[in-house]
């Protein structure tokens, strides 16, 4: 960004945010968002606080899903001895997998597996053991094509974060078709909330819904479908058009600008 100013260089700069911008902003990445010829967030959220916060219009423009890895059972959701929850994401303070942990000692016949690896881990090991959870998994780090078969052998997925952009975790599951529970702080569309899952604001609303899905196997199933049909919008060449346009749109700007 220096030499392209400084030396007044033909460069076009595309900005793409991926985390909203309502808890403050970087001086780096504040620089890079007002010098860019185009801004682009991968959410309407993420967008919308990008123009709250600097009064720049944003693109959105979702992160794609690969659907080669990720989609539904050819065989359709088929009953199980155990409904499995399944949760996938890092170990850290912000996720709070602990909560997944605490939703599990409620449902002892239901079998949780974890996803993942991080910092808190041994604290979330400790909880399990202070708990006296048989039923929870640690699975540890996962590659794309095994976590994809954990989702198509789960019912459920749990996602407490709260500390997120808009986490291509849920795209992925929602491919698979995996009705998801997750926050509704920061607004993810992964998420249809009453047709593919439910988004939810805190963590008593988070043991209600989980208990209605675990509690109806059809509402599992209409989910499950909607689920896999929303999923279809997020497709890597849907999105590799988004992009294309977006880069052209850069370039033409920085044109009319030299």
């Amino acid at each position: 960004m220096f030499f392209r100013r400084s030396l007044r260089l033909p460069i076009a700069l595309v900005t793409y945010v991926v985390a909203a911008l309502d808890r403050g902003v970087r001086p780096k990445m504040a620089r890079a968002i007002r010098e860019a010829d185009h801004v682009v967030g991968n959410s309407r959220y993420v967008s919308q606080t990008v123009e709250g916060r600097f009064g720049i219009t944003a693109d959105t423009i979702y992160d794609g899903i690969k659907r080669e890895v990720f989609y539904p059972s050819l065989e359709g959701r088929q009953p199980q001895s155990k409904l499995i929850v399944l949760y996938a994401g890092s170990f850290q303070a912000g996720k709070r997998v602990n909560v997944v942990i605490r939703e599990a000692a409620k449902w002892p016949a239901v079998e949780f597996r974890l996803a993942g690896k991080g910092e808190e881990e041994g604290k979330n090991r400790s909880l399990v053991s202070e708990l006296g959870c048989r039923n929870v998994t640690f699975l540890g780090h996962l590659s794309q094509p095994e976590l994809a078969d954990e989702m198509r052998k789960a019912d459920v997925f749990l996602f407490p974060s709260v500390s997120e952009g808009h986490p291509q975790v849920l795209g992925q599951a929602a491919s698979c078709g995996l009705p998801a529970v997750a926050m509704d702080f920061y607004r993810p569309e992964y998420v249809v909330h009453g047709e593919t899952g439910y988004l939810v604001k805190s963590e008593s609303e988070i043991s209600d819904a989980l208990g209605v899905l675990l509690s109806d196997h059809d509402l599992r199933l209409r989910m499950s479908a909607a689920a896999a049909r929303h999923a279809l919008q997020f497709d890597w060449d849907r999105v590799t058009r988004d992009w294309e346009t977006a880069f052209l749109e850069a370039v033409s700007k920085r044109r009319r600008k030299h």
